[in-house]
């Protein structure tokens, strides 16, 4: 008998229920301007601003790492966005339009990733967005950050995103949820797996 439960959506953030299994990570929606048809290759070849909105550092430096490695691997030239890179800083849309600008990139490639729920270890998920970690409102989670103290798994939303430079137009957009997990490295890593094969299927690489 599987044991995997389906995944539900309660309001617009994933509760996950987890019973003896890991799912896939799951699209929850995906968007693409009718102007760019079905193979556009917008990305393709051209320079792209990559940034990886996250709420720690040590999540975010091996995102952007990582993410700039597989946008190469498909014909793109990434760049990653510049500037402040502090604790809690998260990049406006007009400060990486002008970066982007500046670099002679012609689209912005963003990657976000957020806490989506958590399981406590009896089997069943509760969703946690905005939640503060560690009730200090500043601390984070980073990709070697034990997962401890009857936490339990947490599980992840990415949502990536392309942004048309010239007019400031969002042209793409994607969602997928991951099911709670302790790997939280392997987990970001499939998620944006799942982003860019989403993003190749829409004919933008």
């Amino acid at each position: 008998m599987d044991r995997c439960h389906p995944l539900r959506r309660i309001a617009a953030l994933a509760v996950l229920t987890l019973v003896g299994c890991t799912s896939p990570p799951q699209r929850w929606g995906e968007w693409t301007d009718p102007a760019l048809g079905p193979n556009s290759g917008i990305l393709r070849g051209g320079k792209v601003l990559i940034a990886c909105d996250t709420l720690d550092l040590l999540m975010r430096q091996p995102c952007e790492d990582d993410l700039s490695r597989a946008l190469a691997a498909r014909g793109a030239s990434p760049i990653v966005a510049p500037g402040a890179t502090g604790a809690g800083y998260r990049a406006t849309e007009p400060e990486l339009a002008s970066r982007a600008e500046s670099a002679g990139a012609s689209h912005v490639f963003v990657l976000s990733l957020m806490p989506a729920a958590t399981s406590m270890g009896s089997g069943v998920s509760v969703g946690i967005g905005g939640f503060s970690w560690g009730g200090s409102g500043g601390a984070g989670i980073g990709l070697s950050a034990p997962l401890g103290g009857g936490w339990g798994s947490i599980g992840f939303s990415a949502t990536g995103r392309v942004t048309d430079v010239r007019n400031g137009r969002m042209v793409w957009s994607t969602t997928f949820v991951a099911s709670p997990s302790s790997d939280v490295g392997g987990q970001v890593r499939e998620l944006m797996r799942n982003v860019l094969d989403s993003a190749q299927a829409a004919g933008l690489f």
